[in-house]
């Protein structure tokens, strides 16, 4: 369904979703994320009360980006409709997906504050997507970019399965860990990094192509230039700690970022 012009307002349903996945999120880091981890080792009633947000975070994340990763690459591969062409239309398998993902952005925003235990890179990284999921539910504009940039978030359960094993101490030099670790530099460069390039290349055709990209509303550039230089930037310093990473593996270095 196309849309003339630019509304304002989040439709009942993707709002309840919204909702609903804060939610959900706050309920797996509270409860299911514990319950799991006590299952995994007994070390997490030992640890500290800094180190048990973390897991709890790392276990909820691990969890929306399978959910969002798998959701927009098997839309992406059977919806024909959803072109980079396209900067007002209604799709709603795309702002399905994306009130999860904002609802996660806000959840994870939600313990930045309570907690205060996060990096700069995951706050900026975090603000920019919870940014980016309202101006989409609000505008239902730019479905193919939206859902190239939630594509990447497959990347997510390596990277989330590495930070897990390097919070509970896993040897680094242990084939687990090793593997997890190749495993996460693979997805990452497959994934998110092609991902980036589809989303920054398409944006970069549109504007140059055609008049409607022009017609954006002020909201709509943050978001999705601004969302793709930001996420192109993060993507960049992310890939160099991983190369780093693999090369002290490489040299045999038993303990490395």
């Amino acid at each position: 369904m196309v849309s003339a012009v630019p509304v304002d307002s989040i439709e009942p349903v993707y709002l309840i979703t919204f909702l609903a996945t804060i939610a959900v999120c706050l309920s797996i880091f509270k409860f299911v994320a514990p319950w799991v981890l006590r299952r995994m080792t007994k070390k997490y009633d030992t640890l500290p009360w800094a180190k048990k947000v973390e897991l709890n975070e790392i276990v909820m994340a691990l969890a929306h980006s399978l959910v969002v990763g798998l959701a927009s690459w098997c839309v992406y591969f059977t919806m024909d409709d959803i072109k980079p062409s396209l900067t007002r239309y209604n799709s709603p398998p795309v702002l399905f997906i994306d009130s999860i993902f904002f609802g996660f952005s806000v959840s994870d925003l939600i313990l930045l504050l309570v907690y205060r235990s996060f990096g700069l890179p995951f706050i900026i990284h975090h603000l920019m997507a919870a940014f980016n999921g309202y101006v989409v539910l609000a505008y239902r504009s730019m479905p193919y970019y939206c859902l190239t940039g939630m594509m990447m978030e497959l990347s997510g359960p390596c990277t989330n399965s590495r930070f897990l094993l390097k919070a509970l101490d896993v040897d680094q030099t242990s084939a687990l860990y090793v593997g997890n670790s190749v495993a996460m530099l693979t997805s990452f460069v497959a994934i998110r990094i092609t991902a980036n390039a589809m989303n920054l290349y398409h944006l970069l055709w549109l504007a140059s192509t055609t008049d409607d990209f022009y017609q954006l509303s002020l909201a709509e550039y943050v978001c999705y230039v601004g969302g793709v230089l930001t996420f192109s930037v993060l993507n960049c310093i992310w890939l160099s700690k991983m190369i780093k990473g693999a090369i002290r593996l490489w040299r045999g270095v038993k303990k490395y970022d």
